[in-house]
């Protein structure tokens, strides 16, 4: 799963018909947009190829026995989880192996979306404001402004709160609670971090020459102390970052821009992250 396309292909309706939310949202109203079960009730939605670990009594016997292909029977009922994306805007989502990332993340959460029939929307911020946002879209066209004002003119579903995620490199967050107090009333929080190793904690020190196209050559040199000090702020906003979070019932997760395919999404299906493969 290395190649730049894995999650371009197959892959991404392969893998996102097996996951799901790890967390319910509550409180909604129902009949907004369809939702994919794999249970025995609702309405009869087609089949999907069987895996080894699904369970047995999901089989349709009447396809096994006319034509030794094991299907699963898939349902269909309503559901109350619109999903609403939130890319940030600015010339740092494009910098190097990020903005691959992002698309593919992007892409990911379209097809999850799908497959559960819930509705779906993504916005970009762009400077001061934010607008809805074409999938062929880069936030890295985008200018990067202040998230409070921006946040707070992101319109959400009539059905209500659902599912918010926010996809920024942005780490210095002056006060939380009055810049991101737009997320509050999109529904339930989850922040992911696409970072580079380097943005994390740099290791390289010493005489440095950094070169980018149209731009002149910058020479100079980095103290190694500096490199000690950015790295405990950094872990600082961080942390500040998941406190204010976790105290309203959301979740930070921060991947490695420059994994692809399974490892890319690995940090999302850990314990502690937004999404849980099915069972059964």
């Amino acid at each position: 799963m290395n190649s730049a396309d894995t999650l371009s292909s197959g892959f991404t309706e392969r893998i996102a018909s097996r996951l799901r939310w790890r967390w319910g949202v509550s409180g909604l109203r129902t009949g907004q947009g369809r939702g994919a079960r794999g249970a025995g009730s609702g309405e009869f939605d087609g089949h999907v190829r069987w895996c080894p670990g699904d369970e047995l009594g999901r089989l349709d016997l009447k396809v096994w026995l006319r034509w030794g292909q094991r299907w699963t029977r898939t349902f269909r009922d309503d559901t109350n989880e619109p999903l609403t994306v939130i890319l940030d805007g600015g010339t740092s989502m494009g910098f190097g192996a990020r903005g691959a990332a992002i698309s593919r993340l992007r892409e990911l959460l379209r097809a999850i979306a799908r497959c559960r029939r819930d509705p779906y929307r993504e916005w970009l911020l762009d400077g001061n404001s934010a607008r809805p946002m074409a999938p062929d879209e880069n936030p890295a066209d985008a200018t990067r402004g202040e998230l409070g004002e921006a946040l707070l003119r992101i319109q959400r579903f009539d059905a209500g709160p659902g599912r918010v995620v926010m996809i920024s490199d942005r780490i210095v967050i002056d006060d939380a609670d009055s810049s991101l107090c737009g997320l509050l009333h999109l529904g339930q929080m989850t922040w992911i971090s696409p970072w580079l190793p380097e943005e994390i904690a740099p290791s390289r020190w010493g005489t440095i020459q950094l070169e980018a196209a149209g731009e002149p050559t910058w020479s100079g040199t980095v103290d190694r102390r500096a490199c000690d000090s950015y790295r405990q702020l950094f872990q600082h906003y961080q942390k500040k970052l998941q406190l204010w979070l976790q105290r309203r019932g959301g979740c930070h997760v921060h991947i490695d821009a420059m994994k692809d395919g399974e490892a890319l999404i690995r940090p999302l299906l850990l314990d502690t992250g937004p999404l849980e493969v099915k069972a059964g």
